[in-house]
């Protein structure tokens, strides 16, 4: 799947099911290949403010999981509703 560029400041948050690992779009429907990755990544200046969307978004949805990429694309943290996966 093709990442955002972004800025090296900033990082990506995308979303999974829980169940499946199929990735969501920002409004919860499955992502279908060749459709607009911004769909499915929402952007933030800092990774404590990306941490803290994805920690609102499991109290609200638990059969979510998170992700975070930086600007090279590798996923520097991942959460669901066990915690923080190392």
């Amino acid at each position: 799947m093709d990442t955002p560029k972004i800025n090296e400041n900033q990082f990506a948050v995308g979303q999974a099911e829980y169940t499946t690992g199929i990735i969501l779009k920002k409004n919860n429907q499955y992502y279908n290949s060749g459709e607009d990755i911004l769909e499915v990544y929402s952007i933030f200046e800092s990774l404590d403010s990306a941490k803290a969307f994805t920690e609102e978004g499991i109290s609200k949805n638990s059969n979510i999981e998170f992700f975070i990429l930086n600007y090279k694309s590798e996923t520097v943290y991942i959460v669901d509703q066990k915690g923080e996966r190392k």
